[in-house]
């Protein structure tokens, strides 16, 4: 018997089958950076990468980012509990530690993490413009941390000239009240774009069957600009401030899952980036500094613990196109990154990483693409790799892109899992002679447009990761590299359908089989995840929305045994009504959870109920 999500995505995929094929204009003009970076049309990258726009944010109404990437194809979310809570976002299968995310152009995940990853449990939508999601290995391009893909995150910018202003206000569900003001401004020469928001909730507890609420609050500051000085010469610059405080569930003294009373983390995320943009005759130059700052502070009933994490990097960008068929892109880069906490030895730790990379698009005809990427990094910790990419797309007829993709990357082990010293009820120490990481990924896609607005996209994947840096248990526990290859490997189906003139269907569903080298299942790797949304303009005025996302087939951890067990599966149902109360003026209702799936996305931690929010966004 078929899984539900595997029977709606095949019924799909056979009705847009069935519809005659179509050239979309609209699809061809789709720009993208992160795939060559360079601009370039998607369906010419040969590569794998989805688009979230403002209309997307702006259809989903979700408090976290993490919650809109989670409706695209391959693409998973798990959280441990409310907002503010860890949550980690996985690519294909890939967790954190393979995902390379800049905000801004600013790299935004904390080297003093356990794995140098980016929590996404509190980074909210509010000054978020544009996400770009690229799957597959792109260490090549991005450095070594891309093994599984890179998400490059742009906040809103000044699309329409003059002084523009957004305020938006939400209120609903476990106490929790937001409130965003955003300013954009627009001449000649000058882009601004200014967000400020403030979100605070009562929240609910972390562990499934506590009693004390783990509550929230943030506010978050982000500014980007631009300056066209002269010509040839582009000043500009971004930066971001966040402050959160969050109480959380955990493990107890005695390693137990339990409801923690009194215990909360305070972070601070500060970011920033300047650049240049310089043209001289057929070559375009980025010059850029940047920087990151994380603070984490725990509060456990009274004892305080403390985390910082900095990266400092400079890089240069040059983009030449040597003739209408050939553009080279290459450049180089040189990054610092510092943990400091006692658990170090000595306090604190730093790596350097140098790196250069060249990139060939080739385009002889305008039905066919081929880009040949190569990258050496030489980490200051392990020496020289060498990671390289190949990717074509061929048009063989109109509304017809066929897409392949050949990488390879790696991932260095971070400083905590090579110095980390934790002495306690469960000790841990790191291990300095771990080796690093090395990936391999294939892919191969199909995207049709048909007659009507219709698309449809089909892909299969896979990723290879060799030396995979896994616990071992013990007094004291450390990390090990298991000989062999853990694999990732599945299928990806996304469509559109226009149902009529206002309401259209959306589908992306995901299979993912995640493997260890001894044929065990990597754990929070769902078999299937299906991602429905409806879209309708009921009139001028009122438009609805309903979003529908089902997981099935995962392990996960026991919470106080440790041993594999299978999670059940769930299905949640979200809505929202918007209606227009003027043309400056909106009104908005979301309902999250509607049918109240009792559910865990992590083993032993609680998710949100049925939860209703009333928002008012007035635009001058």
């Amino acid at each position: 018997m078929k899984r539900p999500a595997v029977s709606l995505a095949v019924s799909l995929f056979t009705l847009l089958a069935a519809m005659p094929a179509q050239a979309q204009d609209i699809e061809l003009a789709e720009i993208v950076v992160s795939a060559l970076r360079t601009a370039a049309e998607r369906l010419r990258t040969g590569v794998s990468v989805s688009v979230v726009d403002g209309e997307d944010l702006a259809a989903a109404r979700s408090t976290t980012i993490a919650e809109t990437l989670a409706r695209l194809p391959g693409v998973s979310v798990s959280q441990s509990g409310p907002f503010g809570n860890a949550s980690n976002l996985r690519v294909r299968g890939a967790d954190g530690r393979y995902l390379a995310v800049f905000v801004d152009g600013i790299k935004v995940s904390d080297p003093s993490g356990v794995q140098v990853t980016f929590d996404w449990g509190n980074l909210m939508t509010a000054d978020i413009g544009r996400v770009e999601v690229l799957r597959g290995s792109q260490s090549a391009l991005w450095g070594g941390s891309a093994v599984g893909g890179v998400i490059n995150i742009t906040t809103r910018a000044a699309v329409e000239a003059g002084l523009h202003q957004t305020v938006t206000a939400e209120g609903g569900s476990y106490g929790t009240a937001k409130l965003s003001y955003g300013l954009t401004q627009k001449d000649d020469r000058m882009e601004l774009a200014f967000t400020a928001t403030h979100l605070r909730t009562d929240g609910f507890s972390a562990f499934d069957g506590g009693t004390e609420k783990d509550g929230a609050e943030a506010t978050r500051l982000s500014f980007s600009s631009r300056y066209q000085l002269s010509d040839t010469l582009a000043l500009g610059g971004a930066a971001f401030w966040q402050d959160t405080t969050q109480d959380y569930d955990g493990y107890t003294p005695a390693f137990v899952l339990g409801d923690l009373i009194g215990y909360s983390q305070t972070r601070r995320e500060a970011g920033a980036r300047v650049f240049a943009e310089l043209s001289l005759g057929q070559t375009e130059h980025l010059f850029e500094l940047t920087a990151l700052d994380v603070t984490r502070s725990y509060d456990q009933a009274g004892s305080i613990d403390s985390y910082g994490g900095k990266r400092l990097t400079f890089g240069w960008q040059g983009t030449t196109e040597v003739s209408p068929e050939v553009t080279l892109v290459y450049g180089a880069d040189w990054s610092r990154e510092t943990a400091e906490y006692t658990n170090l030895p000595g306090g604190s730790a730093a790596t350097e990483i140098y790196g250069a990379f060249a990139e060939l698009l080739w385009a002889p005809s305008d039905s066919f693409d081929l880009s040949a990427a190569l990258r050496s990094d030489r980490n200051s910790g392990f020496g020289s790799f060498t990671t390289g990419r190949l990717a074509l797309s061929w048009r063989p007829a109109d509304g017809t892109t066929l897409r392949a993709a050949y990488a390879t990357g790696f991932r260095a082990p971070s400083i905590d899992e090579r110095f980390g010293d934790y002495p306690g009820f469960f000790p841990f120490v790191g291990n300095p002679a771990l080796q690093p990481e090395d990936s391999t990924s294939y892919e191969l896609g199909v995207e049709q447009a048909f007659a009507g607005g219709a698309s449809l996209s089909a892909t299969l994947f896979r990723l290879d990761v060799d030396n995979l840096i896994t616990y071992q248990f013990g007094a004291p526990s450390t990390l090990v590299n298991i000989p062999g290859v853990s694999t990732r490997r599945g299928a990806e189906i996304a469509g559109t359908l226009p149902v009529s003139e206002a309401v259209t269907l959306g589908l992306a569903y995901s299979y993912t089989e995640g493997r260890r080298p001894d044929g065990s299942r990597l754990l929070q790797v769902p078999y299937h995840q299906l991602s429905l949304t409806l879209d309708a303009d009921l009139s001028d005025r009122l438009s609805a929305g309903l979003g529908l996302t089902h997981v099935a087939g995962r392990l996960d951890n026991d919470a106080n045994t440790f041993s594999p067990v299978a999670m059940p599966d769930y299905t949640v149902l979200n809505t929202q009504v918007s209606y227009d109360l003027n043309d400056a003026t909106e009104l908005y209702l979301k309902v999250e959870n509607l049918l109240d799936e009792d559910y865990q996305q992590v083993n032993g931690y609680a998710a949100a109920g049925r939860s209703v929010y009333l928002g008012l966004q007035a635009k001058f």
